[in-house]
């Protein structure tokens, strides 16, 4: 197999495993968002907001289901705060927050969500904090105001660990496709210095690959 072969080969293998991943995503997100319906509709809370926070971190660009679990978690948190549940509901406004910022990585999605979710939390925790004291010495809106500022501080995603870690996935299936291709001879035997070279890329790029994971 001649090297404009291998790359072709390698493009379309590349292609196949985004796409296939795309559809793992969408449907992993809608069985998520499926399960939470059936648990909402027996009442069971606590397993709903859990399938409803992974169907929104199964997130892909231009799908709705995380948007949609998105707006029932908001739900289900509004519905916990009228009851007077406010221990419950913010904890649940919480996960809607920590989901949108779990699955970001050049960017940030939800950020509409964030908003809304910071302005119910600095309320409730403000709330929180002037119930516990006998005598407040900060008012309502001064302790809201802190607390918002705090939730409200610019934490932009970190874009060159994403980018070394799409590099480092890319790098190291090229590498284990070009190892199989140019190091293995016909009879199945390794070629000593292609081998070589590419298990020493495949060993850097994986590594690379999961140095980005960990420090998005």
């Amino acid at each position: 197999m001649n090297l404009k072969n291998i790359i072709l080969f390698t493009l379309a293998t590349l292609i196949t495993l985004t796409a296939f991943t795309c559809f793992k995503i969408i449907i992993s997100s809608q069985r998520e968002f499926d399960l939470a319906e059936e648990y909402l509709a027996k009442n069971k809370i606590s397993p709903a907001i859990n399938h409803y926070e992974r169907a929104l971190q199964w997130y892909l660009p231009l799908s709705q289901t995380p948007y949609q679990a998105a707006e029932k978690l908001w739900q289900i948190a509004e519905n916990q705060q009228a009851q007077n549940q406010n221990m419950a509901a913010l904890k649940t406004y919480r996960i809607l927050r920590g989901a949108f910022y779990s699955i970001r990585s050049t960017y940030t999605p939800g950020e509409d969500w964030i908003h809304r979710c910071n302005d119910k939390i600095s309320h409730l925790m403000a709330s929180q904090f002037i119930d516990s004291q006998a005598t407040p010495k900060t008012s309502f809106t001064e302790k809201k105001s802190q607390y918002l500022k705090l939730l409200e501080a610019e934490r932009p995603p970190l874009t060159m660990p994403s980018i070394v870690a799409i590099a480092g996935f890319f790098g190291w299936v090229t590498s284990v496709l070009l190892f199989i291709f140019k190091a293995l001879s016909p009879q199945g035997d390794i070629k000593r210095k292609p081998g070589m070279v590419f298990a020493a890329t495949f060993s850097f790029f994986y590594m690379t690959w999961v140095w980005g994971l960990l420090n998005t």
